[in-house]
């Protein structure tokens, strides 16, 4: 899991989904945040994690329609010419990629079309380097007021890391 949260201890969606995955033994949560807090990603660590992969699950906040940032900058350092794509350098032919993201606001607001825009650059960035993209998967209603209860969004974020780990071990 490629996990982008850029406070992920304020967090409660991402952190209870992150921690879920986490739980599987063959699994790796590399947390952009707190491995490059000055954005200086460590290119052949990241490439070598990415080969080991069968599976590769961004994991982040939706802002605005996009990823955070570490994650643009994640993948404009890591998916380069020569690793994931160009001539005979498709290093990551196959893998299997999927989106996961949080919301603040309820399902209301997301058609599926909408969702398919927010993702349309996974999808191309998969297409482009030869690998899968499986599917999209979105937790809504996930954002925390300060002073507000937090075990409503704790159950969803729960209900929501379930049906994400029932998906991934359907995959085996």
């Amino acid at each position: 899991m490629i996990l982008a949260h850029p406070n992920l201890e304020a967090s409660i969606g991402n952190k209870i989904i992150s921690e879920s995955v986490a739980q599987f033994s063959n699994a790796e949560v590399r947390d952009l945040t707190k491995l490059y807090p000055d954005f200086k990603i460590n290119v052949e660590a990241e490439q070598q994690a990415l080969l080991k992969a069968d599976l590769i699950i961004f994991q982040y906040p939706l802002y605005w329609l996009a990823t955070p940032a570490i994650l643009k900058e994640w993948i404009d350092k890591v998916l380069t010419y020569g690793f994931a794509f160009g001539e005979g350098s498709y290093n990551l032919e196959g893998k299997k990629i999927m989106c996961s993201y949080t919301t603040g606001s309820s399902k209301d607001g997301y058609t599926s079309d909408f969702i398919k825009q927010t993702v349309f650059p996974f999808q191309g960035t998969a297409d482009f380097c030869k690998m899968e993209y499986l599917t999209t998967m979105t937790c809504h209603g996930i954002m925390y007021m300060p002073g507000a209860d937090k075990t409503p969004l704790e159950e969803i974020a729960k209900e929501y890391s379930g049906r994400l780990t029932a998906f991934i071990e359907s995959l085996n």
